[in-house]
């Protein structure tokens, strides 16, 4: 029994990989062949339209799934009400998009995009489908989240990717892409509010008006927090272009790209699973569970990180022949302080969900603020002196900075208990 029970957890967490890989696969392959097949001018359109629909999830978005999603691990019921009440709090973000979309749309003639609505609806249901994945993350059901994810993120770009290979003259602009971007992401939210535990007693859910106000204190903390990270992950592109140039940024986005990938499948995987497991045990006040979950993800991180790394040596050179970049090769260790980075990033997981556990989203603030002061403060000292090297040395130094930080709050926090 219990072997049968492993078995099925891996064939889980396998699958949940999958969908995740292909989805990357479909919107990387589409990256590639809209410069191949149309035009780099269009690929870069694509581009700035795709990071301003990121950008304005984030912003609208306000953080507020922190507050839900740890009441909805802890609490282990009323995910109907968490749901309809987060959902209340997000149309009136959804109003205040609307002007803010029609102004942009009607003033800023950098990329035709169709009608307003278009771009509109999309950032409302590509949010909307985003907090799903979430909340079925939270109610440990990461391969359906993740089936989600696949058909939000991967299905449509999959289609045009076969287009573009398969069907002689075909074309597309970016209204197409973004009416097909659009049709998908309502797919995935009507899926997943049909199959959201308990949903038909949707309508007879209260609105709690106080609870929302709370949650919005908490998502504001963490938003500002997020504000953070990005910062992090994004000043050193703009810094490399305005102290280097393009060509820099292009080969230190190559191998950001490909370290990146250790933090997809480290959090598919893995962390995924367990965090819920985290919180649960600083509400329960159990020690040696929340201990033993935080010890699982630093154990299964370092895990792959070492044998990312070790697959590296050999798949590396092999690709960067495959892609005839012979400039490419005297940068490899550029790779290998990134995905040092990146171990520290997602080592500070561990530490970062008990303190949303504890209810202190403030001392993440302050870590993030923190790491994100040393990351610019290193990203101006070492470019110029350094070129892309040094931006791989400021984000190892911030996300060393942010490990450290939230490691001595946890800490802290659970020291309380002895």
């Amino acid at each position: 029994m219990e072997n049968a029970l492993l078995n099925k957890d891996l064939y889980n967490k396998l699958l949940t990989v999958s969908c995740r890989l292909l989805g990357l696969g479909s919107r990387f392959l589409l990256t590639f062949l809209l410069t191949k097949e149309i035009s780099l001018e269009f690929q870069g359109e694509y581009t700035l339209m795709s990071t301003t629909v990121a950008l304005l999830i984030i912003l609208f978005g306000f953080d507020f799934y922190v507050y839900a999603n740890r009441l909805l691990i802890k609490q282990k019921k009323n995910e109907v009400f968490f749901f309809k009440n987060s959902l209340v709090f997000y149309s009136f973000s959804y109003l205040l998009l609307l002007p803010f979309i029609w102004y942009t749309t009607k003033n800023f003639d950098v990329v035709d995009v169709g009608p307003f609505w278009i771009l509109y609806f999309l950032i409302v249901f590509e949010h909307l489908g985003q907090e799903l994945f979430r909340s079925y993350i939270a109610l440990r059901k990461p391969l359906f989240a993740n089936v989600l994810l696949l058909l939000r993120t991967g299905s449509w770009a999959g289609i045009i990717v076969f287009g573009l290979v398969f069907i002689k003259d075909f074309q597309i602009s970016i209204p197409g892409i973004l009416e097909l971007w659009l049709l998908f992401a309502f797919i995935t939210c009507v899926l997943g509010i049909a199959f959201y535990p308990n949903i038909k007693s949707f309508t007879r859910e209260r609105i709690d008006f106080k609870w929302i106000k709370k949650g919005i204190g908490v998502g504001l903390t963490m938003f500002m927090s997020t504000i953070c990270l990005k910062v992090i992950e994004y000043s050193d592109r703009y810094l490399i272009t305005f102290f280097l140039d393009k060509t820099e940024l292009g080969i230190y986005a190559l191998y950001f790209q490909l370290a990146n990938l250790i933090n997809v499948i480290i959090f598919t995987m893995y962390i995924s699973f367990i965090y819920p497991d985290i919180i649960q045990g600083v509400h329960e006040k159990s020690r040696d569970s929340t201990l033993g979950a935080m010890k699982n993800i630093q154990r299964k991180t370092l895990f792959i990180v070492i044998s990312y790394a070790l697959l590296s040596v050999v798949l590396i050179p092999i690709f960067l022949k495959y892609i005839g970049r012979s400039e490419l090769y005297p940068n490899i260790p550029i790779f290998y302080i990134l995905l040092t980075a990146f171990l520290f990033l997602n080592l500070n997981f561990s530490y970062h969900f008990a303190i949303i556990g504890f209810e202190k989203e403030a001392l993440i603030l302050k870590a993030t603020f923190l790491a994100c002061v040393f990351n610019i403060f290193m990203n101006i000292l070492l470019i110029p002196l350094f070129g892309i090297y040094g931006a791989a040395v400021a984000l190892l130094t911030g996300n060393f900075v942010l490990f450290l930080v939230k490691r001595k709050f946890g800490k802290n926090l659970m020291d309380q208990w002895r």
